[in-house]
C-alpha cells in the first residue's frame, strides 16, 4: 500500500460452500476486514443451479458470524439464506505463510467433509458441504504469489482438499482423509498425486463466477483507493464439477469438486 504501510490489517474470513447430487451449489462468505481505523464486514452468497444459472447477493451490513461449534450453523436474512454442516472428524489446521510472529496465513479446515442442509428462498436442499476459516494478518498484495489454486472433491466416503501457490513462495499441499501429500500435478480437467496412482478427472467442467475482484467494491467505490492495482485486476475463476475419483485407474467413488483459480496481474 502506497500511502500509509505499516498499517494494521486483519482480515477473518469464513467460507461454507454446498453442492447436493444435482448440481446445486451454494457458496456462502462471512468476512470481517480490519484496516487502518476501520472495520469493515462483508457477507456473500453465490448460488449456482444445477443448471449452471448462477444468481449474486452480498451485503455490508454487520450480520452474526457463523455459529462454530462442532456442528456449524450460518443464518443472514439479508441474503435470505440459512445452513447447516453437521459435526465431521478429521480438521485440518496449518500455518501457510509467515513473515513474522505478526504477519501470517493460517488456514483451518473445520469441516472437510459434512452432510450439511442449506434453506433458501423456501426450499431445503440437502448434500454434502465444506466450510474452513482463513485468517490472514499480512496484506494479500505482500503475499508473494502469483496464482493459486484451492478446491475441494468430496464424496460420501472422500474428501480431497488443495492449495497451490506458484511464485517465490510456493506451495503445493494435498489432504486426501487428512492424509498430506506434496506431490499433486494439476491439469485442465484433472489432479494426478500419490506418485500419479490417485486421479480426479473432470471430465465437465462449469464455471460459477469468473471476474475481477474490483466487482465486490461496487457498493463503495471508494474503498478502491486503499488497495493496489494489483488487487484490483486480480481475476478470479470458480468452477464445480462433477467428479471421479480413480486408484490405480479403477473407479474409486463419484462426487462433486468446487475448486478456484486466482491469479494476480501487476
Amino acid at each position: 500500500m502506497r500511502w500509509f504501510p505499516a498499517a494494521p490489517f486483519m482480515l477473518r474470513k469464513d467460507y461454507m460452500d454446498f453442492i447436493d447430487h444435482q448440481g446445486n451449489c451454494f457458496i456462502v462468505y462471512w468476512a470481517c476486514l480490519e484496516l487502518f481505523f476501520f472495520k469493515f464486514n462483508y457477507s456473500a452468497l453465490i448460488f449456482s443451479d444445477e443448471h449452471d444459472h448462477t444468481l449474486e447477493k452480498s451485503s455490508l451490513r454487520k450480520v452474526n458470524r457463523p455459529v462454530n461449534s462442532k456442528s456449524l450453523f450460518f443464518e443472514n436474512g439479508r441474503l435470505g439464506i440459512s445452513g447447516y454442516w453437521e459435526e465431521c472428524d478429521g480438521e485440518l489446521k496449518v500455518p501457510l505463510y509467515e513473515k513474522s510472529a505478526n504477519h501470517n496465513v493460517v488456514w483451518h479446515c473445520h469441516h472437510p467433509n459434512s452432510v450439511s442442509k442449506i434453506t433458501y428462498n423456501g426450499r431445503t436442499y440437502i448434500g454434502r458441504g465444506y466450510a474452513e476459516t482463513l485468517n490472514l494478518s499480512v496484506k494479500p498484495w505482500q503475499l508473494p504469489i502469483q496464482e493459486l489454486r484451492w478446491g475441494r472433491y468430496l464424496s460420501e466416503k472422500d474428501s480431497i482438499i488443495w492449495i497451490n501457490w506458484k511464485e517465490t513462495y510456493p506451495v503445493n499441499l494435498l489432504y486426501y482423509n487428512g492424509v498430506e501429500y506434496k506431490d499433486a500435478v494439476f491439469e485442465t480437467n484433472k489432479i494426478v498425486f500419490n506418485k500419479s496412482s490417485y486421479q480426479l478427472l473432470f471430465p465437465q467442467l462449469s464455471i460459477v463466477r469468473e471476474g475481477k475482484l474490483a466487482r465486490l467494491f461496487s457498493k463503495m467505490p471508494w474503498m478502491k483507493i486503499l488497495f493496489p492495482v494489483k488487487i484490483l485486476r486480480t481475476i478470479e475463476v470458480k468452477y464445480k464439477a462433477k467428479t471421479s475419483f480413480l486408484i490405480d485407474n479403477c473407479f474409486h467413488s463419484q462426487g462433486w469438486s468446487l475448486f478456484e483459480i486466482v491469479s494476480w496481474k501487476n
